[in-house]
């Protein structure tokens, strides 16, 4: 029996205190370890991006930055240019994003407000506002706390962030997604017939046709998922000989896929008349299939796919 004065109480007592707190730690850690990955996933968790980011092509860059703010600007543009995903615009009217950076939270105001923004400004954050230059609408927005010498490290890693938004958005299109549709049932009874004639028969089934007889909109929930909207294709006769899908920016095909099969296309390539854009064309040896690439640099970018009856 342990003597309830002796020197194996004392030892059994801190043992069973010692014991108590390890208990405790194991459980503030198991909590730990359960709550903290839910805090950063939902921390994490953002909505989709808006159409308008994902498929813009141009964007202006402005800066409200004193002092240690300026450097933001000249970062995110070479950003920007190492990215290549952007042209760089000059006018911030003409363009289809504003990229906005600045100390203070954005009021909503760039298409309204009546000469520069002069709230005081702290340098302690920097803030990165994307905004739709036609509306002044924020698109998307995010910060970083990191004080008036780490502006330069804040701008490229909200440019980062906003760069793996977009390209874990991007649909990656596989070459049969878009090889399904040029045998889909759901068109095939529009071949040949005049738009008019199109227009008339859309009443029935579950092919719908909309717009004026020159530009008709195709779409059909029965139809693959690339070409379940598309535009008709017209020949001099006014008669339809296909359709085609347009590709946006959140749109991509991987062209290895289709040089991969490269015995079952025919390629070609030019520039676009009056402009420097250079493109290429896999065209299928059945002439069934026009896949058309825009060249960016050493990157190919998925812009047109038509078919043909």
């Amino acid at each position: 029996m342990v003597s309830p004065f002796g020197p194996d109480a004392l030892r059994y007592k801190l043992d069973a205190t010692l014991m108590r707190k390890f208990i405790r730690l194991l459980g503030i850690l198991f909590c730990a370890a359960v709550l903290i990955p839910s805090a950063l996933a939902r921390k994490t968790e953002r909505p989709p991006l808006p159409a308008k980011i994902m498929q813009a092509n141009s964007v202006y860059v402005d800066c409200v930055c004193p002092r240690g703010l300026a450097v933001a600007r000249d970062i995110a543009l070479q950003q920007l240019q190492s990215w290549g995903r952007f042209q760089i615009s000059q006018q911030r009217r003409q363009t289809d994003l504003v990229f906005l950076f600045s100390g203070n939270p954005y009021l909503g105001d760039y298409v309204t407000r009546d000469g520069p923004d002069d709230r005081p400004v702290k340098v302690d954050f920097t803030i990165m506002t994307v905004i739709d230059p036609n509306t002044g609408q924020t698109l998307w927005t995010d910060s970083r706390r990191w004080g008036s010498l780490r502006v330069r490290g804040a701008t490229k890693d909200l440019i980062e962030e906003l760069r793996q938004q977009m390209e874990e958005q991007v649909k990656r299109w596989s070459l049969n997604d878009i090889l399904l549709c040029s045998v889909t049932p759901v068109y095939a009874g529009f071949a040949h017939l005049s738009p008019e004639e199109a227009l008339a028969k859309s009443n029935s089934g579950s092919a719908k046709v909309s717009g004026a007889p020159e530009d008709l909109i195709l779409t059909s929930p029965d139809a693959p998922a690339f070409c379940k909207r598309a535009e008709f294709l017209l020949n001099p006769e006014r008669r339809i000989i296909g359709f085609k899908v347009c590709a946006s920016r959140a749109d991509d095909l991987d062209v290895g896929e289709v040089l991969q099969r490269a015995d079952q296309f025919d390629f070609a390539g030019a520039k676009y008349s009056g402009s420097d854009q250079v493109y290429f064309n896999a065209q299928s040896k059945d002439r069934k299939i026009l896949i058309q690439f825009n060249v960016d640099g050493h990157r190919s970018i998925l812009s047109l796919v038509s078919f043909f009856y």
